[in-house]
């Protein structure tokens, strides 16, 4: 333990420090008020920036959920003309060739919601029968009337592709079918 006597204090130890005489003075008291003013406004810019980027990352985050739903009906689409080839080919397999109606396709699969493209308001595909496996394989088999995949049509044509058309060459290519059916 220390003892400190009274006599070995410093000299200066009665005296005022020479910061005690500033609490009268207004200039510390400006300096600090800047300070905060420039440290809320600094808080405030980053603020705005957070906010800003996580608006412009949850647009981007809304717009790849949306084009990812999209490409799901897409995927689903052309899953289902899969399985219709599938059943095109298991019934010629029986039959020795392709139904003769779209009523004898769907009665043949036992499942009608294959027939429809399953975006909401999808519309029913459409079967051309009447072909043969001898015909050109670039010919459309099954397609989907409306445009609904980034403007395209699913298609399947007799060789077993399965593709997205735009409504023009989907046009071109159901001419070219119904010309060599004749």
């Amino acid at each position: 333990m220390v003892h400190i006597r009274e006599n070995s204090l410093p000299e200066f130890a009665g005296r005022k420090s020479p910061a005690a005489g500033r609490g009268n003075s207004c200039g510390g008291a400006v300096v600090n008020i800047v300070f905060g003013l420039v440290l809320v406004l600094l808080l405030g810019l980053a603020l705005w920036w957070v906010f800003k980027n996580v608006g412009e990352a949850g647009q981007q985050y809304g717009e790849a959920l949306v084009g990812t739903k999209y490409t799901a009906i897409t995927v689903r689409c052309q899953t289902n003309m899969r399985t219709i080839w599938q059943n095109l080919q298991m019934y010629a397999a029986a039959n020795g060739n392709f139904p003769e109606s779209r009523d004898a396709l769907l009665e043949w699969s036992e499942n009608s919601r294959l027939f429809r493209c399953p975006a909401t308001e999808g519309p029913e595909y459409v079967y051309i029968p009447g072909q043969t496996g001898d015909m050109p394989a670039a010919n459309i088999l099954v397609y989907e009337p409306e445009a609904l995949h980034d403007g395209r049509c699913s298609v399947l044509r007799l060789g077993g592709q399965i593709e997205l058309l735009t409504p023009e060459e989907l046009k071109l290519a159901l001419a070219a079918t119904m010309a060599s059916r004749r």
